[in-house]
């Protein structure tokens, strides 16, 4: 893998998931090349800060995303994460 890459970690899980929000840690890990600490981690932030929902199904987990909700980083604020997956992924419903 290259030594740094446009997109961050953040947004390489909710690529992810945007993708398969049925995927399990195991395999966003090996898709994003994190450990499953650093992907658990990375939920935590994006459930806290809105823009992923985590929702229990027997004994798997499933991810609803929050494509209305707004980049972060100043210069990208005025961005939804809607364009973010419309860029680089899919949603599916």
């Amino acid at each position: 893998m290259a030594s740094w890459t446009f997109l961050s970690n953040h947004a390489h899980v909710l690529l992810c998931l945007a993708e398969n929000p049925d995927h399990k840690l195991h395999d966003i890990a090996e898709r994003v090349g994190i450990t499953e600490r650093g992907v658990q981690l990375i939920l935590a932030d994006l459930i806290d800060g809105g823009y992923v929902e985590r929702e229990r199904v027997g004994r798997r987990n499933h991810y609803t995303l929050h494509p209305e909700g707004r980049l972060r980083h100043p210069l990208e604020a005025h961005h939804r994460v809607a364009d973010l997956i419309a860029a680089f992924g899919r949603l599916e419903t």
